[in-house]
């Protein structure tokens, strides 16, 4: 549900967050992609999860903003709660899903790019000489492990006379 951003209470003496930080780029992420997650209130429209997120709203001029309203009945304990959840229990990207992401990213932007004549023509003619693939390797049948290993042990055991040496 939307409420009007005005009507939201922020009681900033018990918020556990006293400083946002530079929302800058959450507010640009909002303004691209929207609000992802709502604000959380409680009956009587105080904030208790999101306070970045309502401050970035504010800060690109939003009247109203979603909301997700959880009947409290003034329990101060699962307020609290909620808010140290929202911030504790949650995990960054890692730099490799970050880099991957943007790999992703520049993908999409490629695919979905026009190509001129030329860049299509090249993109046929380079596709003649890139090999295919021999195989679906859907299509081949499932490989027996111990029959593999049984026939490289015994051709080990040939050249050796002695199992272990080469397997190790």
């Amino acid at each position: 549900m939307k409420i009007g951003i005005d009507q939201i209470q922020v009681a900033e003496d018990v918020r556990i967050r006293q400083e946002t930080g530079d929302i800058s780029s959450l507010a640009d992420s909002i303004s691209k992609v929207g609000l992802i997650n709502p604000i959380i209130i409680d009956e009587d429209n105080n904030l208790i999860a999101g306070y970045r997120r309502l401050c970035a709203c504010r800060s690109l001029g939003w009247k109203e903003v979603e909301v997700k309203m959880v009947v409290f009945k003034g329990d101060q304990i699962k307020m609290h709660e909620i808010e140290v959840a929202e911030n504790f229990f949650r995990k960054d990207f890692t730099v490799e899903e970050v880099l991957s992401t943007e790999r992703r990213r520049l993908q999409l932007l490629e695919q979905q790019r026009k190509k001129g004549f030329f860049e299509k023509l090249w993109l046929w003619l380079k596709g003649l000489f890139v090999p295919k693939p021999v195989a679906d390797p859907q299509r081949l049948p499932p490989i027996n492990p111990p029959v593999i290993i049984s026939q490289v042990s015994e051709e080990i055991e040939n050249e050796e006379g002695e199992v272990g040496d080469k397997v190790r």
